[in-house]
């Protein structure tokens, strides 16, 4: 600013020079501000990036391993196991886990089970279910058996009513016992079905008719029932497989032992597979290294 612009500025009076000093000071401490504000823009966002990066550590640590997870670590495991066989039976070896591990991930995909709560889930599910397929087919079993007895006894009676009818018009004693002794068999067969009948056929009546029916009815219905047990019971043991594989990498709070072939759950099955699993443990940890052994590299 020339000396006649800055006599004029102290006595009050305002110059362009002045204006545009004014304005350039105005503009450097609002540089001034941004700069200071974009400092602590990025001193808040790299704290922010950090704390970001310890919550997915955190996330990531507490997150629950998902099936096709554990089923690698379980691969994993199965590799370790093998190292001391030839190059030729761990790929044996490889090849057989692969396979198995993958057409289970693909029926777990099918069946969109992803993780340990919805794979145990699906095995109380489907458990259930067989077990109330036998049900229903040990009770269809138990009504066929029921109504064979039924119509065995049937016929008996219906064999023996003639010698029955006869033997009861006989007056005298002696004629009668004779006839008895000659038809004990009849007559015995006739008085087992009578008894029979008294205690389980409701009204003392009978039609061989609907009973027959009733009995094919059932028939017919077991080869279906089978079938749907076939189905449910193959993936029940796709399941338990699965169960069974990620019991051998997961935690012992964790462990659960698959239901049993029947549906139920099994006490001792559970302590003795809790059990061996420790002890598998124990012995990986105690154990040294084991020496690579030479490989057969023959295929």
């Amino acid at each position: 600013m020339g000396a006649a612009a800055s006599h004029m500025e102290k006595k009050g009076v305002k110059t362009g020079i002045g204006n545009l000093n004014r304005d350039i000071q105005a503009a450097n401490r609002l540089m001034r501000s941004i700069r200071q504000t974009v400092r602590s823009l990025k001193g808040w966002l790299s704290d922010l990036k950090e704390k970001k990066a310890a919550l997915m550590e955190a996330l990531t640590q507490t997150r629950e391993p998902t099936l096709p997870e554990l089923l690698s670590r379980y691969m994993d495991l199965r590799r370790e196991e093998r190292s001391d066989w030839t190059a030729k039976g761990q790929l044996k070896g490889a090849v057989s886990d692969f396979n198995k591990v993958m057409a289970a991930i693909d029926f777990l995909q099918k069946q969109e089970i992803s993780t340990v709560e919805r794979l145990d889930k699906r095995l109380d599910e489907i458990s259930q279910t067989a077990q109330s397929i036998r049900k229903e087919m040990k009770k269809s079993e138990r009504q066929i058996n029921a109504i064979d007895t039924l119509l065995s006894h049937i016929d008996r009676y219906e064999a023996a009513k003639p010698v029955h009818a006869e033997y009861a018009a006989i007056r005298w004693k002696g004629k009668k016992e004779k006839f008895a002794a000659a038809h004990r068999d009849e007559l015995d067969a006739y008085n087992a079905a009578v008894r029979y009948f008294k205690a389980n056929l409701k009204g003392g009546k009978y039609s061989r008719n609907d009973l027959t029916a009733e009995r094919k009815t059932l028939s017919d219905s077991q080869p279906e029932q089978t079938e749907k047990l076939e189905t449910v019971q193959a993936d029940l043991n796709v399941l338990r497989d699965v169960r069974y594989w990620i019991n051998q990498v997961l935690p012992p709070e964790q462990y659960r032992q698959p239901p049993e072939a029947d549906g139920r759950k099994s006490l001792q099955s559970e302590l003795k597979g809790r059990a061996e699993r420790n002890k598998r443990q124990q012995a990986a940890q105690s154990q040294p290294p084991r020496p690579q052994k030479k490989q057969d590299m023959e295929l």
